[in-house]
């Protein structure tokens, strides 16, 4: 897939989940990716280096990726509030999901998930995905 996804900063706290992640990325052509195990961890890396999308687990020590997405959406700091979020998340059912989009994720993924639908997930968000 030829996309404009340079950068992105995977937000999870299960190794194997980020590293899987990590493959759909690489396979999408995305160049620099950086891990991150809680959302604090994410804002630093956003602050430090930006990103064009972010891969984002729910549940999390330190900072959940729900607080996380709304300090993205604040602009906190610098970070580009447009910035892609993808959340990848075990808390299932249409009021997680509800809101989940009202924290202003871009797409809600339900766990388990596949490489494939992972990369659904991506062509999704960038319109690449017939409706």
């Amino acid at each position: 897939m030829n996309t404009q996804l340079r950068h992105a900063v995977i937000v999870e706290d299960n190794a194997p989940m980020r590293e899987l992640i990590h493959m759909v990325l690489e396979a999408c052509g995305v160049s620099n990716i950086v891990m991150a195990a809680n959302g604090a961890e994410a804002i630093a890396a956003l602050q430090s280096t930006g990103a064009d999308i972010v891969f984002m687990d729910w549940q999390m020590e330190v900072m959940d990726g729900l607080e996380c997405t709304r300090l993205i959406r604040s602009g906190i700091d610098g970070i580009d509030p447009k910035t892609i979020i993808i959340l990848v998340t075990g808390m299932i059912g249409e009021k997680n999901e509800a809101t989940a989009y009202a924290a202003g994720v871009d797409l809600f993924l339900e766990k388990p998930v596949s490489m494939k639908k992972l990369h659904t997930g991506v062509e999704k968000v960038l319109g690449l995905q017939k409706a």
